[in-house]
């Protein structure tokens, strides 16, 4: 089992918006090793903050061929491998709708070093794809009720 992370170096906190708005983000990775079971990636740029409220989670896959099956969760400030469920990539590309645990309101402790969370994909099983590699996209969506 291995951590992958699918992003820039950037640790700062996620931007918290002023009033009522809607955030949609999207980041994409592309592996270069076939992955095995356990496997972890980190979609650590698409920040989402302590009260944000997840309204939809979407996974856009594409493999070369076979297929690959991923649970769908948070890592951060909480840890959570599977609360969306799981979706797989295939030859066929795809985006897949998560719906399970929707919405779904981040609550991270306050002592917590991190105040936010972020989606990851963790690789349920060994992949069937006999080439290494996979366009992966993660796009989240969710709202903040907050008024200053």
């Amino acid at each position: 089992m291995a951590n992958i992370s699918a992003s820039f170096a950037a640790a700062n906190q996620p931007r918290l918006p002023n009033g009522v708005e809607t955030v949609d983000a999207f980041q994409t990775y592309v592996t270069s090793a076939t992955l095995s079971a356990g496997d972890v990636i980190h979609f650590t740029n698409l920040k989402v903050p302590q009260g944000a409220t997840i309204l939809d989670v979407r996974l856009y896959g594409d493999t070369q061929d076979g297929q690959s099956i991923f649970q769908i969760g948070l890592g951060g400030g909480i840890v959570a491998p599977a609360l969306f469920g799981s979706a797989t990539a295939s030859a066929t590309p795809a985006v897949k709708t998560q719906a399970q645990a929707l919405p779904y309101v981040v609550s991270v402790s306050d002592d917590a070093a991190v105040r936010y969370v972020y989606p990851t994909l963790t690789q349920d099983g060994a992949a069937t794809s006999g080439t290494a590699s996979m366009s992966l996209g993660v796009r989240v969506t969710w709202t903040m009720n907050k008024t200053r």
